[in-house]
């Protein structure tokens, strides 16, 4: 984070320079004495406010618009537009300062560990328990566990099929995902490849655990890299090779995080879907959809084979999945492309026949528009 020393241009979003404080001295004050080294909340208050700096100098810590952290230089009065979220700690030793202050402040948590001096991470692998790259056959069988720390799993070849708390996922060639601490998974080959995978258990901090688990994470190069670099680290053995896997598990949850935040890497519904339907007809509309995502799927043959209105069966679907039934079937069927590419069995304008579409080049328009690549560099990618 940049410190950044205060002037009119970078400060205006959330206030200004006061050179005379006398014009506050009728505000409600309070003096602080602050030595603390970590905070992991901000203030606000609904009326502007004024800081004036006694002794020492501080750390201004603003909130941005985008939910982002900046860091000023606090070492002359500053007026706090109302509704800013901001904190102060010493930059070195002691800070006191003056507030001045017209309405009650409001205190909010922050998941931005904020610190006066060095950096604390908010991504920090601490421990690493286990590295292996396993190789297994097409009937490989994992029965289950749970444990109280991370567990990340990376598909190099073949395909895995993982069920997470009674959800079930596949993870296709390129394709890892995160287990939680006391998440019970259950890990199986599909059955008709055999597999090869990467597993890693760790712990340490994460600061938005949310964000990494419960979803199958697809690899973009810069992932990809450093998986093939923990990998190398684990077979070759040398020396601070842990060390070296332990940072690059951090680059990895980093890069990964920071894409699924810019929907860089798209994240996408599990061959069964994800979604807790409570609906037979829902159920059996995604089934429908799975079983014959090479065809040509219509809202009025779903509706047909279910035995309901197309109207009822549309709303009801978009109801329970929060997507149309049209989208759905978009994804799923670019779902099946990834994976034909995957088994390296079938160019593209093969993939682009047996799937329906109407050419190569609007299947790639339509995978470039998803996946933010063309099929082309994916396949390069997943090599």
């Amino acid at each position: 984070m940049l410190l950044k020393e205060i002037n009119p241009a970078n400060f205006k979003n959330f206030g200004t320079i006061v050179k005379d404080v006398d014009a506050y001295r009728e505000f409600n004050q309070s003096v602080y004495e602050d030595d603390t080294r970590i905070r992991s909340s901000l203030w606000h208050f609904e009326k502007e406010v004024v800081l004036e700096p006694i002794s020492g100098v501080g750390l201004l810590f603003v909130r941005t618009a985008d939910s982002m952290i900046q860091k000023f230089l606090f070492d002359h009065p500053l007026l706090i537009h109302p509704g800013v979220q901001f904190a102060l700690l010493p930059y070195e030793c002691k800070l006191s300062y003056r507030l001045y202050y017209q309405s009650p402040k409001i205190i909010t948590p922050t998941t931005n560990i904020l610190t006066g001096r060095g950096f604390v991470p908010n991504i920090n692998v601490q421990t690493l328990y286990t590295v292996l790259y396993q190789e297994k056959d097409k009937q490989f069988k994992f029965r289950g566990e749970e444990h109280p720390f991370w567990e990340l799993t990376y598909v190099n070849k073949g395909k895995m099929i993982c069920e997470v708390d009674g959800t079930t996922y596949q993870l296709n060639q390129g394709q890892m995902i995160f287990f939680a601490p006391h998440q019970f998974h259950v890990q199986q080959s599909d059955g008709k490849t055999p597999l090869s995978f990467l597993t890693v258990t760790f712990d340490g901090d994460i600061v938005s655990p949310d964000m990494l688990a419960d979803r199958t994470i697809y690899c973009d190069e810069a992932c990809l890299n450093i998986i093939r670099s923990i990998i190398r680290e684990e077979k070759e053995g040398q020396i601070y090779g842990d060390d070296m896997i332990t940072c690059e598990l951090s680059r990895l949850i980093i890069t990964a995080v920071r894409n699924l935040l810019s929907d860089a890497v798209v994240v996408k519904i599990p061959t069964k879907l994800k979604v807790s339907v409570d609906n037979k007809y829902v159920s059996e509309c995604v089934d429908l959809i799975h079983q014959n995502i090479t065809s040509t799927i219509t809202l009025p043959w779903l509706a047909k084979q279910l035995n309901l209105s197309s109207s009822y069966l549309s709303s009801l679907f978009k109801q329970k999945v929060g997507r149309s039934i049209s989208e759905y079937v978009r994804l799923v069927r670019l779902e099946k492309v990834k994976e034909m590419i995957g088994e390296g069995k079938y160019t593209i304008a093969q993939i682009s026949y047996i799937m329906g579409y109407c050419s190569p080049t609007y299947l790639s328009t339509e995978f470039r528009r998803e996946f933010d690549m063309s099929p082309k560099e994916y396949a390069k990618m997943i090599q």
